[in-house]
């Protein structure tokens, strides 16, 4: 079974509310609700959603209006769950973001399909940006952030690209060319430094984890778990 996710409505309609309550606590997850767009902002900016199920009649607004929001600065997947069912509109709802349309009347057995197929199209969206070595060392690629021994920082693009390669081969070396290639798209050149001092500026960012990066003579480098 997975974890509970917590999931919210926004949707002004009190029979919707209800029914919807009901079919997430059923599926063993966490329920919240959002009469309008206003209240919807305040939740959005206060909370971390996995899964917005969204209106489009509001009473202040059409409910697409917030897709930027959600999509963009919330980064969390939405459900356009509306009578508005005509092709356009669907259309116009999955053309902002929404990862699916369901048309009310709420049908039970549907909404519960979609929302666990959103689920678990976020959860293996998460998987793929979420790596780690040990409990000491975790890296958010989308962000770039990396998290080591208590502390967060952000790398480059070209820190992410070369940590990203090492933790994907951790336990093996990756040769000059096999790092060029991953972090620049092109073919290590004799002479090419630029491996030299990323792998010098990780070593320092990795200090205090489970992690190392060693030099493998005559092969690369690996990246590996002590202990």
């Amino acid at each position: 079974m997975t974890d509970p996710a917590d999931i919210l409505l926004v949707d002004d309609d009190v029979l919707a509310q209800l029914a919807v309550e009901d079919i997430v606590d059923q599926l063993g997850h966490r329920f919240s609700f959002a009469p309008d767009g206003e209240s919807a902002r305040k939740a959005l900016a206060e909370n971390d959603y996995a899964l917005v199920l969204l209106d489009r009649r509001l009473p202040d607004t059409d409910g697409l209006l917030l897709a930027p929001l959600i999509r963009e600065e919330t980064k969390t997947p939405f459900i356009v769950l509306s009578s508005l069912d005509s092709p356009t509109d669907q259309a116009l709802g999955l053309g902002m973001g929404a990862i699916d349309y369901v048309c009310k009347p709420i049908q039970p057995v549907i909404l519960s399909a979609r929302i666990e197929a959103g689920l678990a199209a976020r959860r293996q969206s998460r998987e793929q940006t979420q790596l780690s070595v040990g409990e000491s060392l975790h890296l958010d690629t989308r962000s770039r952030r990396l998290s080591v021994a208590g502390r967060t920082e952000t790398l480059s693009p070209t820190e992410t690209r070369l940590l990203v390669c090492l933790i994907r081969h951790i336990g093996r070396p990756c040769d000059r060319m096999q790092i060029s290639m991953a972090i620049c798209g092109r073919e290590w050149v004799y002479g090419d430094r630029t491996i030299d001092v990323l792998i010098s500026r990780l070593r320092r960012r990795l200090r205090g984890s489970s992690a190392e990066i060693i030099t493998v003579h005559g092969l690369g480098y690996s990246l590996i778990e002590d202990g």
